[in-house]
């Protein structure tokens, strides 16, 4: 266990320089990937707060606690931050932790539900040390890039894990089908992680290089990390994150503000050979993307289209406005239908739905929309040379509220995705006045080494 530990933990480092940041505040972050990790082949995720004993559970808990103790550390000394928590982006954030917890009590078990809120909360407050230490000093291409590059930490880990431990790192299920992500990490996560480098790859290569002279950061790691993307999308087969990836990819390509009409070209007649490559090989498409089930239950999201109608109609007319209690489905906690308890709705917005009633999914829903939409008037309204940039943004938010919709995301479970949101949520919904600070003569600088990379000051 403590093997598997150091071993993620340089795998996070090794990211981390690959991004060309030296900036203390993003290592940690690049770290808090790590607690999602089950590093134990005989040990679950946390799914209860007793049974501390268990190597893993204490690890992930351990982690996390060190990780936001860093984060508070460095807010603290910054008096910006209370300014922050009480400006208009931040306040559905707060009011959504605030409802959940005045129905806290109806929890079947309330101190897991609490212990989970604190996770939420501080996502975001990790997202608040990122911009007030970094994001309010640099551009949306620098922010961008370490952002993106974060989740390359989940990659990196499964692979070495796939080639040391494949017991940990793939599933066999039933048809014989083999797909990394197993007790290490859930299938779709990996499928999100990947979804959003290779979306940083693309628009990294067609953007010009900053420096000539430094070709490894600008040139070979998105090569390289676009590989190693498109390897782990193959391997997990996560339907949600193809469909997403491609959304995201004609937003990254939309012609609202006008790219180099030769990049656009190219786009295009990459499009059209995949489409007819695709078309050559149908039947091996098809069949990579069905895994073995039929279109049928293509049709009922594996079965999630059943369970979100007997919530509507069973459990929100019991509990309309308080719902059954954060994280939880139904008075003993789960939800019983088609003879199985579940758990987990299997859509964010449906989870917020249930656990926090009709008031905590309109604050979820805005959580999601609001930084959305202050990207889409960057992307509108920026300075030409960002525009690519605060595109690229857009694109990797729609893959969280896209993913959202049929797992984990910004509203449930703590997962890659939602601790992926709240970090970025700061930068996107303050940078318009943060902007201005940037452009002040008067700033302090990060004391940081000036990198070659442009990513860091």
């Amino acid at each position: 266990m403590i093997g598997n530990i150091l071993i993620a933990s340089s795998v996070a480092i090794f990211a981390y320089w690959l991004s060309g940041s030296r900036t203390s505040v993003y290592l940690i972050y690049f770290l808090s990937f790590i607690p999602f990790f089950t590093l134990d082949a005989s040990a679950g995720g946390l799914t209860e707060v007793s049974g501390l004993g268990g190597g893993n559970v204490m690890f992930k808990m351990v982690l996390r606690l060190l990780c936001t103790g860093f984060y508070l550390a460095l807010l603290l000394r910054r008096v910006e931050v209370f300014r922050e928590l009480w400006r208009p982006h931040s306040l559905p954030i707060l009011a959504f932790v605030t409802w959940s917890l005045v129905w806290l009590h109806r929890c079947a078990d309330p101190w897991i539900s609490l212990f989970r809120l604190g996770e939420l909360m501080a996502f975001y407050l990790a997202g608040l040390a990122l911009f007030l230490e970094y994001g309010r000093f640099h551009g949306p291409r620098a922010v961008a890039r370490l952002h993106c590059l974060a989740p390359l930490t989940l990659q990196l880990v499964v692979l070495w894990f796939a080639e040391t431990e494949p017991e940990l790192a793939y599933h066999v299920d039933t048809n014989g089908l083999k797909r990394i992500g197993h007790k290490l990490l859930e299938a779709n996560s990996l499928g999100f992680a990947s979804a959003i480098c290779m979306l940083w790859a693309v628009h990294e290569l067609r953007e010009k290089r900053e420096h000539a002279r430094h070709l490894f950061f600008e040139r070979i790691v998105p090569v390289l990390v676009l590989g190693v993307s498109v390897h782990v999308q193959v391997q997990a087969r996560s339907r949600t994150a193809m469909i997403t990836l491609i959304i995201a990819m004609a937003v990254l390509w939309a012609p609202y503000y006008t790219p180099d009409r030769k990049q656009r070209a190219a786009f295009v007649g990459f499009v059209a050979s995949a489409v007819g490559i695709a078309l050559f090989k149908l039947n091996t498409v098809v069949e990579w993307f069905l895994r073995g089930d039929r279109l049928e239950d293509l049709e009922s999201g594996t079965g999630r289209t059943g369970l979100w109608a007997a919530l509507v109609d069973e459990q929100v007319p019991l509990a309309p406005l308080a719902g059954a209690g954060y994280l939880n489905l139904g008075p003993r906690g789960t939800f019983l239908h088609d003879g199985h308890w579940w758990s987990n709705a299997h859509n964010s917005y449906m989870f917020a739905l249930v656990s926090n009633g009709i008031p905590g999914l309109l604050l979820v829903m805005l959580i999601a929309v609001l930084p959305l939409w202050m990207t889409f008037r960057r992307v509108l309204l920026s300075r030409p040379e960002e525009r690519s940039s605060w595109n690229l943004l857009l694109a990797v938010q729609l893959v969280v509220l896209l993913a959202s919709i049929t797992h984990f995301g910004i509203s449930g479970y703590p997962n890659p995705a939602m601790l992926f949101h709240y970090c970025l949520y700061p930068y996107v919904c303050a940078a318009p006045w943060a902007h201005k600070l940037q452009q002040s003569p008067t700033r302090v600088p990060l004391p940081t080494r000036v990198q070659p990379t442009g990513v860091a000051a």
